[in-house]
């Protein structure tokens, strides 16, 4: 475990200190963008909800760009947009299509005909351009929706504090011998 630890801390080192990055990126020293606060972090779980709920791969260099650019905390962010990968972007993205659908008063997937085949050239040529806006307007609109209220839940929430009390000495039982 603490190999693993070790492992991250160097990744991010690496990042934070690469030459190339930081002549194109020049605040990326800025500890609150590595650290943060509770600000820092409401900020990260918008971009990083929002940036996973777009449908276009390379969504954790855009959530690393976004959260630089609003001055969030850049590994929650990351990490957030994680959300999607191959297992859940389908599921993601199908209800993002549907909201979309159904908001821009569209027709599904099930209700569009293709008459050029079912292969990929068919699909790409009569189904994808019925549905990439509303896939692109329902998925942003669930993303701006959810990173909302993880914003809203990040920055206002009640944390309970916890206080540490440092152990007292045992007092010795004197002797009555």
């Amino acid at each position: 475990m603490r190999s693993i630890r070790l492992g991250i801390l160097k990744g991010i080192r690496a990042i934070k200190y690469s030459r190339w990055l930081n002549e194109k990126f020049p605040g990326l020293k800025n500890r609150d963008l590595w650290r943060g606060d509770r600000n820092t972090f409401a900020k990260a779980g918008f971009v990083g909800v929002f940036c996973a709920f777009i449908p276009m791969p390379l969504q954790m260099p855009l959530a690393a760009i976004f959260s630089y650019y609003a001055k969030a905390n850049i590994p929650l962010a990351v990490a957030l947009a994680w959300i999607t990968n191959p297992l859940t972007m389908w599921p993601i993205w199908s209800f993002g299509y549907i909201v979309g659908a159904r908001l821009l008063d569209r027709p599904t997937v099930r209700n569009i005909e293709v008459t050029d085949g079912v292969g990929v050239w068919g699909w790409m040529i009569e189904v994808l351009p019925q549905i990439w806006i509303p896939l692109w307007f329902g998925n942003i609109f669930t993303g701006t929706l959810l990173g909302t209220v993880l914003y809203l839940a990040i920055r206002f929430m009640r944390l309970p504090r916890i206080q540490w009390r440092k152990a007292k000495p045992k007092q010795s039982k004197p002797n009555t011998k």
